[in-house]
């Protein structure tokens, strides 16, 4: 069946991510583009790809995502201590505070400040989402055979999908 979504399909889909708790996290569905990915080519977290694996054009589904199947358990190794000096002295440190930076070598990163000490700042540079279980409403927009250079590129071109 040509609308369902297997390996080898460029699937697009309305979502809405919740956590546990019912917090809606992200969502595409307010005027949104759906989102295009290559089923089977890890574009999309793991445990959201298996739990689409077999469903079709029109399908409205929830799929609960373990963290471990998301975007993992936090790592300790992503947690650093900074001293308080490394920051701007007028900016007002919180736990939970988003921080853009970059490496030495030029690489953007992005951590959240896990705690705020008098000398030190411990930051946290895991996916926002690590050891969260993700709750995923999806609405399945389309489902078609990838093209050639998608199935070499690994991943969806066109509208929603990949620019070159």
């Amino acid at each position: 069946n040509p609308d369902v979504v297997a390996d080898k399909r460029v699937v697009a889909i309305y979502y809405t991510l919740t956590n546990a708790e019912g917090q809606t996290l992200d969502s595409n569905r307010n005027g949104g583009k759906p989102l295009t990915y290559l089923q089977g080519a890890g574009n999309i977290v793991k445990g959201l790809e298996k739990g689409l694996e077999g469903a079709k054009r029109g399908d409205t589904l929830d799929v609960v995502v373990s963290a471990e199947e998301g975007y993992g358990e936090p790592k300790d190794e992503l947690f650093e201590e900074l001293p308080r000096s490394a920051f701007d002295p007028s900016m007002q440190l919180e736990p939970g505070m988003m921080l853009r930076g970059q490496t030495p070598d030029g690489m953007a990163i992005q951590a959240r400040i896990a705690e705020v000490g008098e000398e030190t700042v411990r930051i946290d540079r895991n996916h926002p989402l690590a050891g969260v279980e993700l709750h995923f409403n999806i609405f399945i927009y389309g489902v078609r055979e990838a093209k050639p250079e998608e199935l070499e590129h690994g991943h969806a071109h066109g509208p929603g999908g990949h620019e070159h």
